[in-house]
């Protein structure tokens, strides 16, 4: 479904260029999304996900969960989706989509050389994400959203220009989801504003292809 989700995307321009895409899980992906056990209850919500206080030690202020080898067994249908990212069909559509007409900026073509990295996102109730760019070992940035259990369709990603202001939303709608890329012009400002509530939660995956090793080279 990842391919057919690429290939049938949306283009926006504004305020910088990113796509959108829909129906990009399947059924199962979904249900081990909405499955995983990402426990939140007395975490800090301090605008950050990994939730990093300085000064404090032994951390577990997390609202996330890699896909690693370890784990996969217990995410067999989010695997099948990192095969599927590995591959080169799909890895081709997306650099296609995403960076033309600015494929000079990208060191190799087709993301060659590079790994794929998978989170389960569950972000509680107070969660908020402060306006941020995102690290240049990232090659893509994308997220998809989970949302069946009647969350405001302004939990999604906000979007700002250079000055920070604020200057739209991708909307958190269910099975909906977005890629970008900071190595395709540069400046994207994204985050979550922090007067935003979330109800119950809100779930989803990031899926980037990353300059460091993870466990799924492609």
């Amino acid at each position: 479904m990842i391919l057919k989700a690429i290939q049938n995307c949306e283009t926006h321009s504004f305020p910088w260029g990113y796509i959108t895409m829909k129906d990009a899980l399947t059924k199962g992906q979904i249900a081990e999304i909405k499955n995983a056990s990402i426990t939140t209850e007395g975490k800090l919500n301090d605008g950050t996900r990994s939730g990093y206080k300085k000064g404090v030690e032994k951390q577990n202020h997390k609202f996330r969960e890699y896909v690693t080898k370890e784990n996969s067994h217990r995410y067999p249908q989010l695997t099948q989706l990192i095969y599927q990212l590995q591959s080169k069909k799909v890895r081709s559509e997306i650099f296609k989509k995403v960076f033309s007409p600015y494929e000079e900026f990208m060191p190799v073509k087709n993301f060659e050389g590079s790994y794929v990295r998978l989170e389960v996102l569950n972000d509680p109730k107070g969660f908020w994400l402060k306006p941020h760019l995102d690290i240049e070992e990232k090659l893509i940035s994308s997220l998809i959203y989970i949302n069946d259990t009647d969350e405001d369709k302004n939990l999604g990603t906000d979007l700002y220009n250079e000055e920070l202001e604020y200057m739209s939303t991708v909307p958190f709608e269910h099975n909906y989801g977005y890629i970008f890329s900071e190595h395709a012009a540069k400046g994207k400002w994204h985050g979550m504003e922090k007067d935003k509530v979330v109800k119950t939660e809100r779930r989803g995956i990031q899926l980037n292809y990353v300059t460091f090793k993870t466990g799924w080279p492609v």
